[in-house]
């Protein structure tokens, strides 16, 4: 986990937060003192893996925030409530994917949830690159797919002879085939 987001109207324990997730985790942290200023640090910006919300913040609750962010961002969030309000807040939290940590907690107990979280983010950030990964590759394949059947029908040729066309016009220009195909693909609809 890299960036981590703070938003605690609390200046204090915003900053013992700050200290505590930059010692422990070694990322990057950022503080917010509203949820207005948070949605502005965040809106435009999806590098953020995580966000602690220590409730209630000075311009609203902070629920509101948190669902703003498992809504509109990849961030994991958690909310840091008094044990009290946790219990009503919990099925909201649940349908939202909100982590609910009732205050008070001890350092421990907030190591092993930010902790759960890190590994969640780091298995899913590895899923999301296979994803784009093999995305990339069904695209590139579609694309040779498309050349090859262009040079079929306007170019009379085989699918034997239009790989073959595509693999050596790859080779000759030293570019990937599908780079080779989409400047095939341009050459033929001129």
């Amino acid at each position: 986990m890299e960036n981590v987001l703070i938003v605690s109207s609390s200046k204090n324990a915003g900053d013992v937060l700050a200290g505590f997730i930059k010692e422990s985790f070694k990322c990057n942290v950022r503080t917010a003192v509203t949820a207005s200023e948070a949605r502005g640090i965040i809106t435009g910006n999806q590098s953020w893996e995580l966000v602690m919300i220590n409730v209630p913040l000075s311009d609203e609750h902070g629920m509101e925030l948190a669902e703003y962010i498992t809504e509109n961002t990849p961030a994991s969030c958690i909310v840091m409530i008094k044990a009290e309000a946790a219990e009503k807040l919990m099925s909201r939290a649940d349908k939202s994917n909100i982590i609910i940590a009732s205050k008070p907690f001890s350092r421990p107990v907030l190591y092993q949830i930010v902790k759960a979280v890190e590994m969640a983010v780091r298995r899913t950030w590895s899923l999301y690159q296979e994803t784009v990964r093999l995305e990339r590759q069904i695209s590139e394949i579609k694309l040779i797919d498309k050349a090859k059947f262009q040079l079929m029908q306007y170019k009379n040729m085989t699918e034997e002879e239009a790989h073959y066309y595509i693999e050596q016009y790859a080779m000759k220009k030293r570019k990937k085939k599908a780079i080779a195909a989409s400047e095939i693909i341009d050459k033929i609809n001129e």
